[in-house]
């Protein structure tokens, strides 16, 4: 060691081992407590010592937002610690404990919700006053804790990096190499599905190496992410997510939501998991994280070897469509998957997305089919026929209240056809501001939320008399910035300029039954183009 180091270490004492408060409140404490596993897996191979590093209050203070979930981490993984005896929890925030006679004392080092630059001499005004009796430059400082941490896990420590930690410190390169990768944003804030990749994988073992679903704040990794230098355990499932989002910047679809790697002698671990609160007392998350932890200490065994394949997806929504660039199909012409609704009304006939109600089955209130994503600027191309009843599609679209709806009802704007002739070509919303255009008209609604009627396309009832519901007809409905035209067989039907700023500008996709007499709808070449 050399003097600056060995100065550092005599200067400062072990202030850090006094543990932090658990600022939640107490009957949250006590479900994380009753959902903690009762015992661990795998017994310690001897005590163990576990640094819970959180973000330092000088960062804290400075964004506190950002550690709003940090109390509640900190009591899950000290009740883990302290409940199954696995490990010994230690809570710190104090910089010196990166120190190299100091770091050694841990078995892992747990980084929980951690953020911001916290490898930085600046901790506490005990540490800076400690590096100011030595005479060390800041520049010095930084690089004995930086490269304190890195020859720690590298001598053979482990680290779990938990949700937010692996953006820290985004000045510093290796911290993200060291991790595996770098946090380029959270397109989900939702229910995502999960693929277990390695369903035999020790650290899997709490969701019984299958699928799950879960809601939580969800990131998208960039490089120094790569396959071939990691292990990935579970990844978000397209198939079975909204990737309707905004801020999605891989073009692969490869989100990794948890994995594993070495460096050196040491163990690394990194998950996504751990923005909401009440995932602390999820049983599941609790014990994935204990196995983490015990995976960095070196008790359970786990292999590393990257594997650099990614699971081959089909992905609703992203087949290509010959002869449409850039058109997607959302209908593979067997089955609903990618879309949501009542099995009594909605099923697949004749190779056509079918919507039915008869004498015997029978709907109180609109039924819908709705795909998986929300949409926003778009084109959409189907084929549509129908038999009896009233139809359409529903587009930016919200779902109704809890309480006030069955089968997820819509609200908003849709493209009507019916039977009798009188909604087909309609663009309305509704139970909000009704009819916008009527068959034939050009409107444009004022800022002020006035409409005007701008011009015609002809006379409704010639152009009524080009659709056919017997038979299959070509649908059109193209939405961008507020401008919507629906187009059926290749006529012109209405038209809005819709420059109301309350106006609904993303929501769900929808495909509708009405209610009343039996009626039958099917669809079938479903084509999107986002814009």
């Amino acid at each position: 060691m050399n003097k600056t180091i060995l100065l550092i270490s005599l200067l400062i004492p072990l202030s850090w081992m006094v543990p932090a408060a658990d600022e939640i409140p107490v009957h949250q404490a006590e479900k994380i407590y009753n959902a903690t596993p009762a015992t661990a897996r795998i017994p310690p191979k001897q005590p163990r010592r576990v640094l819970i590093w959180n973000t330092p209050a000088h960062l804290m203070d400075r964004d506190p937002h950002k550690g709003y979930c940090i109390p509640y981490g900190s009591a899950a993984l000290r009740a883990i610690g302290t409940k199954t005896r696995a490990f010994e929890p230690i809570v710190s925030d104090d910089l010196t404990v990166f120190l190299p006679e100091t770091i050694r004392q841990f078995d892992a080092i747990v980084l929980n919700n951690s953020s911001g630059p916290w490898i930085t001499p600046t901790a506490t005004d005990l540490a800076k006053e400690a590096f100011r009796k030595v005479g060390a430059s800041q520049a010095a400082v930084e690089a004995v804790l930086r490269q304190s941490l890195v020859d720690y896990v590298a001598q053979g420590g482990g680290i779990v990096s938990l949700h937010y930690a692996i953006a820290a410190n985004a000045h510093w390169p290796q911290f993200q190499e060291l991790l595996g990768g770098k946090f380029t944003g959270h397109p989900w804030n939702e229910e995502v599905g999960v693929t277990v990749e390695e369903p035999a994988h020790p650290l899997v073992a709490a969701f019984g190496g299958k699928d799950f679903r879960i809601a939580d704040e969800i990131y998208e990794y960039g490089r120094p992410y790569d396959r071939g230098k990691l292990r990935v355990l579970l990844s978000l499932d397209p198939a079975h997510s909204n990737m309707g989002v905004k801020w999605i910047n891989r073009t692969d679809h490869d989100f990794a939501l948890a994995w594993v790697k070495a460096h050196g002698q040491g163990r690394v671990f990194n998950t996504s998991f751990g923005h909401r609160t009440e995932l602390f007392w999820d049983p599941s998350l609790l014990a994935f994280y204990l196995d983490a932890i015990q995976f960095a200490t070196g008790d359970l065994d786990a292999p590393t070897t990257p594997r650099p394949d990614c699971p081959v997806r089909r992905i609703p929504g992203t087949e290509p469509v010959p002869g449409l660039p850039g058109f997607v199909s959302l209908f593979n012409g067997r089955d609903l998957e990618g879309w949501d609704g009542d099995s009594r009304i909605w099923s697949v006939r004749d190779g056509a997305i079918t919507g039915q109600t008869t004498e015997n089955i029978q709907i109180k209130e609109n039924s819908f089919l709705v795909w998986k994503d929300e949409v926003e600027d778009f084109e959409l191309r189907l084929k549509f026929r129908l038999a009896g009843g009233n139809s359409g599609i529903y587009y930016h679209a919200r779902r109704r209240p809890a309480g006030r709806s069955q089968g997820g009802a819509l609200v908003g704007p849709q493209a009507d056809v019916s039977a009798d002739g009188r909604w087909t070509g309609v663009i309305m919303e509704y139970t909000l501001r009704e009819v916008l255009a009527e068959r034939g008209q050009q409107v444009r609604i004022e800022t002020n939320g006035t409409r005007q009627i701008t011009g015609t396309l002809g006379d409704p009832a010639r152009l009524l008399e080009g659709v056919n519901l017997d038979q299959w007809n070509d649908y059109r409905l193209f939405t961008k910035g507020g401008r919507v035209m629906l187009t059926i067989n290749g006529v012109p039907m209405a038209e809005v300029d819709d420059q109301d700023p309350n106006r609904l500008v993303r929501g769900w996709l929808g495909l509708q039954v009405h209610t009343g007499p039996p009626m039958r709808v099917q669809f079938k070449d479903v084509f999107l183009r986002r814009l």
